[in-house]
């Protein structure tokens, strides 16, 4: 049965995008891009969805719904307060496809489909709020763990790029504000409303989503530059836990495959309805349908499994792409924020200042 005759059956409404429009919301936090779909019973039905490009600055959602375009076909996923338009065809990679397969695909921009990359060696996360799914400090210990994997892995590849760094303390807002945040969301999956914006909600299905700001104008000389990451953790929609026990989410793994996002790598293999990732250069990733053992594996696989901690430590397919964008590691120690300078070039540059439960050296406070 072909997925349309399955959505006719269960009742979804299929349709056509006709029109799209990407705005800042009021309080200029985020990017959300308003749809008009006309379905094919004649329906006009519009939906609003998080991600986007406006005056060169672009927006996009790990684990959620892919910007769509004039011409999409695509089903309308009842949720609360409305729909989620869902992208129905196939779309491989836009850039020309390299010979061979990527073991890791990378993030792009929207327009020139150049890789991000981070123009400081020097990246530092503030921690907003926590979960009472988890006790004490467990949530934060996770976090620490993943950023540690991600250094270890690096060193161990030969190329050193993630070294350690501290945060002070900073009032993060939910959106724009310069800082690179992790928060825990407990009593909703969505950014809550405000009072001039409706609040806009994660797909369901995501245990956990990285929101990434960056330069996206071909005629930047900065384009591709990322400017701030922030990391949103499912506590709503999933049992989380630190030891993947039955019918949990073991929240080291999922806290290390979005501090992968962070770093501005992809998934490792691709589905159907979205754009499929592809490496440095290129090459297409594998479907992640056919993906062998050793991409399930590892950190950048596309989901988390419920009970597996085998995506806590980075593998050859996670820190080969890793390598490939990072450039010189952060020089100096950094208290009070990170400290500026030049700022390197394409893929130059990057070094994630993991959080790293060590004296003196890092501090970590909630805000």
């Amino acid at each position: 049965m072909s997925i349309l005759a399955v959505l006719a059956a269960v009742g979804a409404q299929v349709g056509a995008v006709e029109v799209t429009s990407s705005r800042w919301t009021a309080a200029g936090d985020m990017i959300i891009t308003e749809v008009v779909i006309r379905t094919d019973d004649g329906q006009t039905i519009s939906v609003t969805q998080p991600g986007g490009t406006v005056d060169g600055i672009g927006m996009s959602l790990s684990h959620g719904t892919l910007p769509l375009h004039e011409g999409d076909r695509v089903s309308l996923v009842p949720q609360r307060g409305g729909y989620r338009a869902e992208r129905l065809q196939d779309r491989t990679a836009r850039v020309r496809p390299a010979t061979g397969t990527a073991r890791t695909g990378v993030q792009r921009t929207s327009r020139s489909l150049r890789p991000l990359y981070h123009a400081s060696g020097c990246m530092a996360f503030t921690l907003v709020g926590g979960t009472d799914a988890i006790a004490g400090d467990g949530e934060w210990n996770a976090f620490h763990e993943a950023f540690t994997a991600w250094e270890d892995a690096s060193s161990a590849e030969a190329c050193g790029k993630v070294t350690l760094g501290s945060v002070t303390a900073a009032t993060a807002t939910e959106g724009r504000d310069g800082l690179n945040t992790i928060r825990f969301r407990d009593d909703t999956w969505c950014r809550p409303a405000t009072p001039t914006e409706p609040e806009v909600c994660h797909s369901p299905d995501a245990v956990a989503v990285t929101r990434v700001l960056f330069v996206d104008n071909p005629n930047d000389p900065r384009d591709g530059e990322i400017i701030e990451v922030d990391i949103e953790v499912n506590a709503v929609d999933f049992m989380l836990s630190l030891d993947a026990r039955a019918g949990t989410i073991d929240l080291a793994s999922a806290a290390a495959h979005e501090i992968g996002h962070a770093l501005g790598l992809d998934h490792n293999c691709g589905v159907s309805n979205g754009v499929w990732p592809a490496g440095l250069d290129g090459e297409l990733v594998e479907s992640c349908e056919d993906a062998p053992p050793e991409l399930v594996a590892a950190t950048m696989y596309f989901q988390v499994p419920p009970g597996t901690t085998t995506m806590r430590t980075p593998e050859a397919a996670d820190t080969g792409g890793l390598c490939s964008v990072v450039g010189e590691a952060c020089r100096d120690e950094i208290t009070g924020g990170c400290s500026t300078g030049a700022g390197a070039g394409p893929l130059l540059g990057l070094a994630l200042l993991a959080l790293r439960a060590r004296p003196r050296r890092n501090t970590l406070q909630r805000t």
